[in-house]
């Protein structure tokens, strides 16, 4: 941090201007690009095309139950089309990151053979974990979707825990 003694002269509004600029570059740098922002207000996918997808997600809750499995669900979807598809594994397999978002993501990105999942949006049963937000962040998911009424719970974050 700079210190107020090295500030260059000319009065509080020159030295304000430097700390806002500093700031506001800090700032950038640790927030989501844009285009992530600008997806929310240009959202085309419809309600019913919602439900379709969080139906598809608590089908795969329901497998990850029949499989013994623990009650969560999710799935990808990119264009009203299922692109990955995701029961929770943690149990069956013994691995603690086989969360459904996380094994939605894996599928999705076997299934189109790219890592970057941009145009695609997540739906899940439940609000993901810090560990599944970062995944769909990373991935460059659009948005995530969760619970019964598939509402919007914005683009994926970076969780720093």
């Amino acid at each position: 941090m700079v210190s107020p003694q090295r500030l260059p002269a000319g009065g509080s509004t020159q030295r304000r201007r430097l700390l806002y600029g500093a700031l506001g570059a800090l700032a950038a740098a640790f927030t989501r690009p844009a285009r992530a922002a600008a997806t929310h207000a240009n959202a085309t996918t419809t309600a019913p095309a919602r439900h379709q997808a969080m139906a598809w997600a608590r089908q795969m809750r329901h497998r990850a139950v029949a499989a013994g499995d623990q009650a969560f669900g999710a799935v990808v979807v990119r264009n009203g089309k299922l692109v990955g598809e995701g029961p929770s594994r943690v149990v069956v397999n013994d691995d603690p990151t086989a969360h459904a978002e996380i094994e939605a993501i894996r599928d999705a990105a076997r299934r189109l053979g790219s890592r970057d999942l941009a145009g695609c949006e997540l739906y899940a049963t439940s609000m993901p974990c810090p560990m599944c937000q970062t995944a769909a962040y990373w991935a460059n998911l659009d948005r995530v979707y969760v619970g019964p009424q598939a509402e919007d719970a914005g683009p994926p974050r970076y969780c720093r825990c």
